[in-house]
């Protein structure tokens, strides 16, 4: 860019110099009209001041030169001309400097706005890692945490101690609430939130997460009702468990700021051009909310003022993550309150139909695992708290463990002479000496004997991102369990083994 007004100028001059040639050799006035084309082009491409000036005296000298050697005719006619043209030329250079002037300022303009961006995204990453990681390690002791609390669970109590552990359980359950939604806060931001398909009927949907909700409600003395406003389409194909989390949101949430009254859920599936439209309304007779704050009510680690978060609780990502949610399915939500009367939230998320050929990948038909298997099992763990907890859940289930601090320690087991057959490995991810993804690559690769490259391999973690799982399953496992471990999964996978 620094040599294109130099060279601009240079073909300026040369252009001006062959109508001056001509001139002079043609003894003609009326070549002139060249130089006059010349002296506007100069002040139309030319925004540097010196250029253009430079430009303009080298066709006026050379004008005036070839007149005083010639005296040719109609020299005044000439002059008025190239005066008026040098004049249009000025002004067209005055043009052409606030042009360049302007798109200086916007290429400045924008590379501030870029060099924002890019700390806006550097801190959203940052932000989601930081939040990612400690999930994780939150996770970790907490595995310990609904693990012991789940084996005490299982020995004889009496009913005061049957209590403590069902307080401590609710407890649990409830950080691990927050837990999960810091999680999926991450996974949205990081765009690894994927949405299902799976069929499912939706008035029993809808019954379930009442029944669910209705304790709640009771104790509260409220009612909970729904009522569905069209019965054409009850089937449908959808992410039933993330639809699952924006009702249970909403539903928590209109119980939670109720005293009187009760809650309201009426739904309809309408059609939408070629697809359905879930259509659901949630009311409540609760505190309401200003209109002032209705607007922040959806921002991440919000709530509608201070006085909410000290009586009620909660981290503020509810319903951000419920709206993000809303829009990861193709929808929206909105909300309509009136302070002291109650509030309403409305929202929308796209479903498939389905047919009744498809019920092989409907809810209904998930087989139940059974509760006690056949099978030797080693387990790769460092963390003791997490090694006990998982050698009590799978020895309860009649599955023989054996334990392993660490990869090496892993692969050395399964070298040893008197190994046994192991049906299945527990590999954690995070641990001393060798990792987890490291030790699946050198068995995968026949360091652990071949009769071993093939074994079922289930990932053991405490990081529960898309990204994580990805990169399981490209180091060689088969399975992904994250930390802190659901029996209900856990049960699942022995299952497939």
């Amino acid at each position: 860019m620094r040599w294109h007004s130099p060279c601009i100028l240079l073909m300026l001059i040369a252009g001006a110099t062959n109508s001056l040639v001509h001139i002079w050799l043609s003894q003609t006035p009326e070549q002139a009209t060249n130089i006059v084309l010349v002296l506007i082009a100069s002040g139309i491409v030319l925004s540097n001041r010196v250029h253009w000036f430079a430009s303009i005296m080298f066709n006026w000298v050379g004008w005036f030169t070839i007149n005083i050697a010639f005296d040719l005719p109609m020299v005044m006619h000439f002059f008025f001309a190239l005066m008026m043209s040098t004049l249009l030329s000025w002004f067209a250079h005055l043009a052409r400097q606030k042009l360049v002037s302007k798109q200086i300022e916007l290429l400045l303009e924008r590379d501030v706005a870029v060099a924002h961006e890019r700390e806006a995204n550097a801190a959203n990453e940052a932000k989601s890692a930081f939040l990612a990681n400690m999930s994780h390690e939150i996770r970790t002791p907490m595995n310990g945490v609904i693990g012991m609390i789940e084996v005490l669970s299982r020995t004889p109590l009496t009913d005061s101690q049957a209590k403590l552990i069902s307080t401590a359980q609710r407890s649990a359950d409830s950080l691990m609430f927050i837990i999960n939604d810091i999680l999926d806060f991450s996974k949205i931001e990081a765009g690894e939130l994927a949405i299902e398909h799976v069929e499912f009927d939706l008035n029993q949907f809808v019954t379930n997460l009442v029944q669910e909700q209705a304790y709640h409600a009771k104790s509260k003395g409220l009612w909970l009702k729904a009522k569905a406003i069209d019965n054409k389409h009850t089937r449908v194909m959808g992410d039933h468990h993330r639809l699952k989390q924006v009702f249970n949101n909403l539903l928590s949430n209109a119980i939670k700021f109720t005293e009187n009254g009760g809650v309201n859920i009426h739904y309809s599936v309408v059609e939408k051009e070629e697809a359905l439209s879930l259509n659901v309304e949630i009311s409540d007779t609760g505190i309401g909310i200003r209109e002032s704050c209705i607007d922040q009510l959806f921002a991440p680690f919000s709530q509608a003022d201070m006085s909410t978060t000290r009586k009620f609780g909660g981290t503020g990502l509810g319903l951000a993550i419920t709206k993000q949610l809303c829009e990861l399915m193709g929808g929206d939500i909105s909300v309509e309150s009136i302070p002291g009367q109650g509030s309403t939230f409305k929202f929308n998320v796209m479903v498939e139909t389905t047919s009744k050929s498809e019920e092989a990948s409907s809810l209904e038909n998930v087989e139940t695992p059974p509760s006690h298997f056949s099978l030797n099992v080693l387990l790769a763990e460092d963390n003791l708290i997490n090694q006990e907890v998982m050698v009590t859940l799978l020895s309860d289930m009649g599955i023989e463990v054996v334990v392993a601090s660490d990869g090496v320690e892993a692969i050395d087991t399964l070298l040893k002479p008197e190994a046994k057959h192991y049906d299945l490995i527990f590999m954690d991810c995070q641990m001393p000496n060798v990792d987890g993804y490291e030790a699946t690559r050198r068995i995968r690769e026949g360091h652990a004997g071949d009769e071993n490259k093939k074994i079922p391999i289930v990932a053991l973690t405490a990081h529960a991102m898309d990204s994580e799982k990805q990169k399981c399953l490209d180091a060689g496992m088969d399975e992904y369990l994250t930390k802190p471990v659901d029996l209900a999964s856990l049960k699942a996978i022995l299952a497939l083994y």
